[in-house]
């Protein structure tokens, strides 16, 4: 009998959309399509350290009840029968949340999160939670107590960041364990381990998706958000699941056209590969037709590090501030003094940065109709995901994302590329507060210019 390797991907699933059609059709059951999943979770996340649980008797019982539905003339939509996983901060009645902490081990969720309802509502099956930064305090991806998973990307023998805080939904999508998961981003939480891992990550307008059940990090902040294979599950998921109706068609075509691009100098530093990427990405748009014009946030990228730090530090310290007080619990060396040192945050920086918010987002919003804008394109990260011996925890791969949860946006990390190590490169598409639908539909021919994957991808799996 021959075993597979467990560092080795199996094959990518079929989009959702020809999922779904399958169920439908009878090519495939939830319950086959389900199974599919749990052997690879058992074959493969040994090595890949995504999953931090994985719920199989009652995968298989929601399964088995997606099909007897389908099989009545009861269709829950697109997402009906269709896997899941859902990153360790989203509550689970009966099961614990531990948001990446093992001092939240018994912190067993009374009743559902909100997005849970609506997952099960739509006909998902919930296969288990997946590993994630302790507190979603962390981009790079790693958890020195609860694992970090390992990024699939790049050459084999190195063992690269897998970016954060959602690094176990990332990895399980990019690794080809479940066809979607669910993650949350505070400051590029969804976007960054998305660029890393050469998936796609969409991080909707806040509460587009809705929070309630969520272990937070911040309110002012937090979005839960998507990682997919594609821009079309993105929005398919996205569609079946958000609070948001869906917009009305464009009406103005041209503008749809027309995506802003920072100039040179807000583009530094970029790693050389990317900084080659990025510029040829764009070629591609103008080849492709766009109009690209010279776009510039309110402030310097680098200035939205002070405030945006100020709200999300204070209020995760908020949040977590008792667990701090033994100074020996366990608590990642990266994560303690950050949480510490928001003790000294004053209320009056904490309503400053507010404030500074509140004014750069009217003011994002005035320059996008200004220039008829659709979306701004920009680098999802500096640089491809580094090793994991490599990384400074000193330093955040955010530059470019941080900005987009100040300003209250929505935003999507694309893949777009790869360095000379086989390591993706992200393309970043931001878009207006609340126009989530009509950013999807950008990047939907954004993504068609870029030809979405730079690499063959691997033949598709129905089951």
């Amino acid at each position: 009998m021959t075993h597979p390797d467990p560092t080795t991907r199996p094959p990518a699933f079929a989009p959702i959309a020809q999922l779904a059609r399958d169920l439908r059709s009878g090519a495939t059951s939830s319950v086959a399509l389900t199974r599919e999943c749990l052997r690879r979770i058992a074959a493969h996340d040994g090595h890949f350290k995504s999953f931090i649980a994985v719920y199989e008797p009652e995968a298989l019982a929601a399964a088995a009840l997606a099909d007897k539905e389908l099989g009545a003339g009861r269709d829950r939509g697109p997402l009906h029968g269709i896997p899941v996983a859902l990153k360790d901060l989203v509550n689970i009645e009966g099961k614990p949340t531990t948001a990446g902490s093992p001092l939240l081990a018994d912190n067993i969720a009374r009743q559902d999160a909100d997005i849970v309802r609506r997952i099960v509502e739509a006909g998902g099956v919930i296969v288990g939670k997946t590993h994630m930064v302790q507190l979603a305090l962390g981009a790079w991806g790693t958890n020195s107590h609860m694992d970090t998973p390992r990024n699939p990307a790049g050459r084999a023998a190195d063992t690269l960041a897998p970016g954060g805080s959602s690094s176990g939904s990332a990895v399980a999508v990019a690794a080809h364990l479940v066809p979607w998961a669910i993650g949350s981003d505070t400051g590029g939480s969804v976007r960054v381990p998305a660029a890393f891992c050469g998936i796609v990550g969409f991080k909707p307008t806040i509460d587009a998706l809705p929070r309630g059940g969520v272990y937070p990090l911040s309110e002012s902040l937090d979005s839960l958000g998507l990682l997919v294979s594609s821009v079309e599950d993105a929005r398919l998921c996205f569609e079946a699941l958000a609070s948001l109706p869906a917009a009305s068609p464009d009406a103005n075509p041209k503008a749809s056209r027309r995506i802003g691009v920072l100039e040179a100098d807000e583009l530094a530093p970029l790693a050389p590969a990317v900084a080659r990427n990025h510029a040829l990405s764009l070629q591609r748009l103008e080849e492709a037709g766009f109009s690209l014009v010279p776009f510039r946030f309110p402030a310097p990228l680098a200035a939205f590090k002070a405030p945006t730090n100020a709200i999300m530090i204070a209020e995760g310290a908020w949040v977590n501030d008792r667990l701090l007080d033994d100074p020996e619990a366990p608590m990642d060396p990266s994560v303690r003094p950050r949480l510490i040192a928001a003790r000294a945050t004053t209320a009056v920086q904490y309503l400053e940065a507010q404030a500074t918010a509140a004014r750069w987002q009217q003011a994002f919003a005035a320059e996008m109709d200004r220039l008829g804008l659709s979306a701004i394109a920009m680098p999802t990260t500096a640089m491809t995901a580094p090793r994991l011996e490599d990384i400074d925890h000193d330093l955040a791969p955010v530059h470019f994302t941080r900005p987009i949860n100040l300003l209250a946006l929505c935003g999507i990390a694309l893949p777009a590329g790869q360095d000379e190590d086989q390591r993706p490169i992200g393309l970043q598409l931001v878009g207006r507060a609340g126009d989530d639908h009509a950013l999807l539909g950008v990047a939907s021919a954004v993504g068609s210019a870029l030809n979405e994957s730079p690499a063959p991808a691997p033949e598709p799996c129905s089951v």
